[in-house]
């Protein structure tokens, strides 16, 4: 009687230490399930970085997909077989190319030109009935053509009867599509890619005359109405590309920093003064602090006029091998991103006034003609449009406007658009490395957004340039450098830089590690108890 008693009291004991176990584990599991099913997934989602989605393998892929270029080319000859042929022999050398995709035209009817009297007539006559479009360009025959080859200030050229199909091809090459220079621009190899920068959204370009002895020297000149009648219409040309800001100012008391030597010579001063080209940046580093150009967002571009005082006038410029550069009174240098620099020299006739008497100041002149031509010029070599080839029977008819030549603006226009989609193309894809490589850098919705939009309008600037559409082309890829250009600096890329992720572990593990002590304890116990409960449930089945 007492063994069966005691027998159900320790029965009714296991069964109450079971039920206990029970609540036991399900209260560990619960504070498991919390710790590990929703506070570590919450804590990493609130401490991940924000990251907007980006296309980076399609922009990984877009330097392997070929740039190719559509272009019109006319070829107007007086015999409809001498056409066929020249056009048969352009398209067996272009059909090779993997830039351009050019397009062959001609007249049938190009007999009937035989009325006209003069090429600027012929001209006229053709691109009347011919549509040409901006990047093509055409080649017109005129037999009384001293030259093989002339080059117009328009979309053509005129060439001679027995104009060969190689020359045209040079032409081409050189002038009109710049291969070897599109070439070195899509080059991977950094050996022999163009050592050149994209052309920039905005320019301040600044015009100053420095007077560096208004003591002896009483110059005049109305630089600013110079500016407005040259410099402005010129810029306003080439706008397409990038926008134009033109200030103009004086500056004194700023002499050359460069050693000058005097030269006797045979003129009524009986001497002049060498400026040697070797001492040319020593003058710039000179000049440029005091230029105060300020702190600007645009690229500046300096445009110097240095008159020289008559006590070391005339200063002329000397290449290494001793020899005077120019003859002039006015002459000039250019440094590549910086700017130019025009050494405006007084005439003997007044530097001889102020020797005869020094104590009297001499008045200048500064003749606007010459200088604004060699500071046009020095403007065109800068933004890198004029075209300079010399070739052997090709000539270039001189340009009489302010304005460049249309074909050779063209020319930079569609190399300006090659340029900018080569440059966001590396300018990507070394974002997408750099963001790959350091994942704890935030992208944030505008870098976002311009990341991607960038790489739209790379697609479609490459499908306008393939499309024969060059001033569409020329917009979008401006705008997708200006958009990669704004990814690439965008201030938000460098605020997380210094959290990355070890140190926010370092930061949370100490915060996190006395609630995991009790985790790892609970899961023990938790053991423990299902190792109990299965001991329990085999006594009870055995009884």
């Amino acid at each position: 009687m007492d063994t069966s008693k005691s027998e159900e009291k320790l029965l009714e004991h296991n069964k109450e230490d079971a039920a206990e176990d029970k609540f036991r584990l399900y209260a560990t599991i619960a504070f498991m399930t919390v710790v590990i099913v929703i506070g570590v997934p919450m804590w990493w989602k609130t401490t991940e970085v924000y990251r907007v989605g980006l296309p980076s393998s399609d922009i990984m892929e877009l330097s392997d997909k070929p740039l190719k270029m559509h272009i019109k080319i006319g070829i107007f000859n007086v015999k409809n077989e001498r056409a066929s042929l020249l056009i048969n022999e352009l398209k067996e050398e272009y059909a090779k190319s993997d830039i351009w995709s050019l397009e062959f035209v001609h007249k049938n009817n190009f007999e009937n030109a035989n009325t006209v009297k003069t090429p600027a007539a012929l001209e006229t006559l053709i691109l009347k009935e011919v549509e040409l479009r901006e990047g093509d360009f055409a080649f017109i025959e005129w037999p009384k053509l001293q030259e093989e080859v002339l080059i117009t200030n328009d979309r053509t050229a005129l060439i001679r009867s027995d104009a060969t199909s190689k020359r045209l091809m040079h032409v081409l090459n050189s002038y009109i599509l710049q291969t070897h220079r599109v070439k070195q621009i899509l080059a991977k190899d950094q050996m022999d890619s163009l050592k050149s920068e994209a052309p920039q959204a905005e320019y301040d370009v600044t015009v100053s005359v420095l007077n560096p002895r208004p003591d002896i020297m009483d110059a005049k000149w109305h630089v600013q109405m110079a500016v407005e009648t040259y410099l402005k219409p010129y810029l306003d040309q080439v706008s397409h590309i990038s926008n134009y800001t033109l200030t103009t100012q004086w500056k004194y008391q700023l002499p050359f920093e460069a050693d000058l030597r005097q030269v006797r010579d045979n003129t009524i001063l009986n001497r002049h003064y060498a400026l040697s080209e070797t001492s040319l940046p020593h003058i710039i580093t000179a000049i440029e602090k005091n230029l105060g150009s300020g702190i600007t967002d645009k690229t500046p571009l300096n445009l110097v006029v240095y008159i020289t005082p008559c006590d070391i006038a005339p200063v002329y410029i000397y290449n290494t091998k001793n020899q005077r550069v120019s003859k002039d009174n006015i002459n000039g240098f250019i440094s590549p991103k910086w700017g130019g620099i025009i050494i405006a020299n007084p005439s003997l006739e007044i530097c001889r006034e102020y020797n005869d008497n020094p104590s009297k100041k001499v008045e200048f002149f500064v003749q606007t003609n010459d200088v604004m031509q060699i500071m046009l010029h020095q403007l065109q070599k800068l933004l890198d449009i004029s075209v300079e080839v010399t070739t052997e029977g090709v000539k270039t008819v001189a340009v009489e406007q302010l304005a460049p030549r249309l074909w050779e603006y063209e020319s930079y226009l569609r190399r300006s658009a090659i340029t900018h989609i080569t440059t966001t193309t590396n300018t990507l894809q070394s974002l997408i490395k750099l963001l790959d490589n350091i994942s704890y850098i935030v992208i944030n919705d505008d870098v976002g957004k311009a990341i991607n939009s960038a790489y739209e309008l790379i697609i479609k600037a490459k499908e306008a340039l393939a499309n024969h559409e060059l001033m569409k082309a020329s917009e979008l890829a401006q705008k997708a450098f200006i958009a990669s250009e704004q990814a690439f600096f965008d201030a938000s890329l460098l605020a997380q830089l210094y959290f990355p992720d070890e140190q926010k572990y370092a930061i949370y593990i100490p915060l996190f590690l006395p609630i995991m002590v009790p985790v790892v304890t609970s899961f023990s116990m938790m053991i423990k108890l299902l190792k109990k409960q299965r001991e329990t449930k085999a006594k009870l089945k055995t009884t």
